[in-house]
């Protein structure tokens, strides 16, 4: 196979879909040092990619139903023309689809498309090159693993595609947060477990009650101090729902732990927070994956989400999941025997 001058991937998913794709991006950079590898991802999940040498550009395609991007819905309209329009031009070698896509990747005008068959579509709507979603075992394969089979499409051995995921933290970031959490008592040389409280989908929450309960054995086990993270907003945000009442609740409630509060506002402020705990206790989701990224032990909370595809990738974790599929029914005894066990890994 004669080597790309450059290739792309879109991911344009989730926070955890494109850590999970940070394997593969490191694979492509070491199997073709002299290519230009750029990403398209959407303006929700970009910080994911702060400080990656592994993408040489990042290209952000602008979601109308995510408002974080502060354009105005014809705006983004033009800009993703603008954006299409250019990618055109640099005539890419290849295009990877890390997750579909092949709609938007076949106006791209690139030379080879690679993607995952769609089982319902003809061949006439399938990427140039293809390879069934999942793979030939029985159990349900995790999203790196799937990834990798992607890399084995240009000459990347699997087991180069199935290192660990990993994020690179802005360090003035950290500092700041570390002396605002100082500044308000909390011991850097003390074991710090952090505690995510929020979660997208209502089948991902776990009562306030049950966390009040289990920091609270936790505590009377272990000299420990907690640092509780959310998303900041209100309750009936329709697209992203926030839980300022929660934890406001939740620091009153345990006012007499050492407890201290860091309202995640972005996924930056998220990943530097995150790389001063030890460990993490939260729900599926794109902060169990920042913690696996930055190599946290973690006790996750699963709802319907496949634990098998979906567990923290390479890092020290127990995984509950209750019979319902609920997180709530998920009880504070099981999260605590959970967290017990989590400590002798």
């Amino acid at each position: 196979m004669e080597k790309p001058k450059n290739i792309l991937v879109i991911r344009r998913d989730n926070i955890g879909d494109l850590i999970c794709t940070t394997p593969l991006l490191r694979a492509l950079r070491e199997h073709f040092p002299n290519a230009s590898i750029s990403i398209l991802v959407s303006s929700y999940n970009v910080e994911v990619l702060q400080g990656n040498q592994d993408i040489d550009e990042t290209f952000v395609f602008l979601k109308r139903r995510h408002d974080n991007h502060g354009y105005h819905p014809i705006s983004v309209i033009w800009k993703r023309w603008q954006l299409k329009r250019f990618l055109r031009k640099q005539n890419f070698d290849y295009i990877i689809l890390a997750n579909g896509g092949w709609r938007y990747a076949r106006k791209l005008d690139g030379k080879v498309t690679i993607g995952f068959k769609e089982k319902h579509l003809p061949n006439s709507n399938q990427p140039d090159i293809t390879i069934p979603r999942e793979g030939s075992g029985p159990v349900e394969e995790h999203e790196v693993s799937k990834l990798s089979r992607l890399g084995t499409l240009l000459g990347i051995s699997l087991e180069k595609s199935l290192g660990p995921t990993y994020l690179f933290p802005d360090k003035k970031l950290v500092e700041q947060e570390r002396q605002r959490l100082i500044a308000r008592g909390w011991d850097p040389n003390q074991k710090t477990i952090g505690v995510h409280i929020s979660a997208r989908h209502s089948v991902n929450r776990w009562p306030e009650n049950h966390f009040f309960t289990l920091l609270k054995k936790i505590a009377a086990a272990d000299r420990v101090q907690f640092i509780l993270l959310w998303s900041p907003g209100l309750q009936n945000n329709p697209t992203h729902p926030g839980d300022d009442e929660k934890a406001e609740r939740l620091l009153r409630m345990l006012s007499g732990l050492s407890i201290f509060g860091a309202p995640t506002t972005t996924i930056s402020k998220l990943i530097a927070t995150t790389s001063l705990i030890d460990d993490l206790i939260c729900s599926d989701g794109g902060a169990m994956h920042v913690a696996a990224a930055l190599q946290k032990p973690i006790l996750s909370f699963f709802g319907m989400g496949s634990i098998e595809s979906w567990h923290p990738w390479k890092t020290p974790h127990i995984a509950l999941r209750a019979p319902s599929c609920e997180v709530k029914d998920i009880s504070v005894e099981e999260a605590f025997s959970g967290f017990l066990r989590l400590q002798k890994k």
